[in-house]
């Protein structure tokens, strides 16, 4: 692998992004040992810790395997070919609305799937999770946790492992975005809008149960776009009172 210096921008940024390279190029294939911590940190010219934020990264995305003991592996992976460049391109970008617009891809195309498929054990399941849903409104506890639980029990439904990855990803990342930098929009929009939020997930629960596929797409895309709309006026308001 030719390894350049790092001379700029955000290290463990460009970090990410050289070892995304040598992914793309084949230099580095599912299987192969990564040099270790403190040789990747002569060859970058950078910090051990940047090189170890950047590695962390890679594991928590299920790109990178980091055995104690043994080394750091790059993982093998029937999907990995998909998942990596998407993971990759959700640690380099922050934008929370880019993220949302791969999300209502992802999921608009999955509700679609899951009202067409869905079984009767996939309805039972999701009865059970609207009861603790339901149970979880009056003191508004778990309301982000529920949120997730919905959008994650509609992937596992759709009965294909690649698009649920690849939806898991895109919330999992969300999720960091959101709790790192959006946590006072977060705090204050589930909380004050868990009735209207759980509404949603009902209606798009009944539509799959009706297996009306067509409006479970267009009710999903309603949902994820009023969450956009939200944010962004919210980060209007909050650069007026910066300002």
């Amino acid at each position: 692998m030719d390894i350049k210096p790092i001379k700029s921008r955000r290290t463990t940024e460009i970090i990410l992004e050289q070892i995304k390279n040598f992914m793309i190029q084949g230099q580095l294939n599912p299987g192969d040992k990564l040099p270790t911590e403190s040789i990747l940190a002569e060859k970058f010219e950078v910090s051990r810790t940047s090189v170890r934020e950047a590695l962390s990264a890679l594991s928590l995305t299920g790109i990178l395997d980091i055995r104690q003991g043994e080394g750091i592996f790059v993982k093998r992976s029937p999907s990995n070919a998909v998942i990596e460049p998407l993971s990759f391109i959700f640690l380099l970008e922050n934008d929370f609305e880019k993220i949302i617009d791969i999300c209502i891809a992802l999921e608009t195309q999955a509700v679609d799937l899951v009202a067409r498929n869905r079984d009767n054990s996939d309805i039972a399941a999701m009865h059970i999770l609207f009861e603790k849903m339901k149970q979880d409104l009056p003191e508004g506890k778990n309301v982000q946790k529920d949120d997730v639980s919905f959008h994650l029990a509609l992937a596992g439904m759709c009965k294909n492992p690649l698009l649920e990855r690849m939806i898991n990803t895109a919330l999992d990342i969300s999720g960091q975005v959101l709790r790192s930098t959006y946590q006072q929009w977060v705090r204050t929009y589930y909380f004050e809008n868990r009735q209207m939020l759980y509404q949603e997930h009902l209606e798009i629960f009944q539509a799959v149960e009706n297996k009306d596929n067509e409006s479970a797409n267009r009710l999903m895309n309603a949902h994820l776009s009023k969450a956009q709309q939200e944010l962004k006026r919210f980060e209007r308001i909050r650069d007026i009172l910066e300002y």
